[in-house]
């Protein structure tokens, strides 16, 4: 299996905010939390909130499907020879443990893979 654990992002203005509202409103647990990046436990898909910084008063990103893969570059060879392509790569910083990839699938949809470390 190329891909595994499931997440979807979503993009947060006040970390101690959402984060609350997601445990209260769904009784999940945290399974990391860091001030930059939360992750909360649906069983069977991880919700994770990631904070914005400061400042950043626009719309909020949308990440949508997002997916833990062995080693990036391995998957990327695959993506691009199918049509998709590389948009951009984030290395970790900032309280977030993984490195992120945001690609363009063949039809112009976005979605990420995060490798850990």
């Amino acid at each position: 299996m190329k891909a595994k654990n499931p997440m979807v992002i979503h993009y947060v203005h006040n970390m101690d905010r959402a984060k609350s509202f997601y445990m209260k409103a769904f009784n999940v647990k945290a399974s990391y939390e860091s001030p930059g990046w939360t992750t909360l436990d649906f069983g069977s898909i991880a919700l994770a909130l990631h904070i914005l910084p400061g400042g950043n008063d626009g719309p909020l990103p949308h990440a949508g499907l997002n997916l833990e893969v062995d080693h990036i570059e391995e998957i990327q060879a695959d993506i691009e020879a199918l049509g998709g392509r590389l948009i951009q790569l984030h290395e970790p910083e900032g309280g977030v443990p993984v490195r992120v990839a945001c690609f363009q699938d063949s039809e112009g949809n976005g979605f990420e893979l995060r490798q850990r470390p």
